[in-house]
């Protein structure tokens, strides 16, 4: 496998883990969080926090750090538009970490913060941005697997690259 097969197989396996764990969350967690009790929404955002805290930073550095090489090594073919699909999809995924790291990461850490028994008041409104922009980030993440995922075929097709 070539360079640039490497670096395509990385950006849009781990972009697609991002997208999907984003999704999954969204789609699961996010709607049954407001159900519960303060308390057990307190426990279960820790829980997942403790287990994801290792595994997402190195995922989405990965989704980002391979997706954004991926344009660079296809520079010379900048009219192509696998270039245009992959520079978009490459910038997706860079908004995605930004976004990460200037919400949802502080959000996580006061999370770490809070008592199970006694949630602090507030607790719903401080968690709020968080889902906010958790709902935009997995919207891009998704949008930036699409355009790979085009990208990709649209390079199978015509065997360029």
């Amino acid at each position: 496998m070539t360079s640039i097969g490497v670096i395509r197989t990385i950006a849009i396996v781990c972009t697609g883990l991002a997208a999907g764990i984003f999704l999954g969350h969204r789609r699961g967690v996010s709607l049954a969080g407001p159900q519960l009790p303060p308390s057990a929404f307190v426990q279960l955002q820790q829980v997942i926090h403790i287990h994801f805290v290792r595994m997402m930073p190195p995922l989405i550095f990965a989704a980002v750090g391979a997706s954004l090489t991926w344009p660079v090594l296809l520079r010379a073919s900048w009219r192509a538009p696998e270039f245009w699909l992959v520079a978009v999809a490459s910038l997706t995924m860079l908004c995605v970490l930004i976004m990460t790291r200037a919400v949802n990461v502080p959000i996580n850490a006061r999370l770490m913060t809070w008592k199970i028994d006694a949630p602090p008041a507030g607790w719903a409104a401080a968690w709020r941005p968080w889902e906010q922009v958790h709902s935009i980030r997995t919207v891009l993440a998704c949008a930036a697997l699409v355009l790979q995922v085009i990208a990709l075929s649209m390079f199978a097709i015509v065997g360029s690259g």
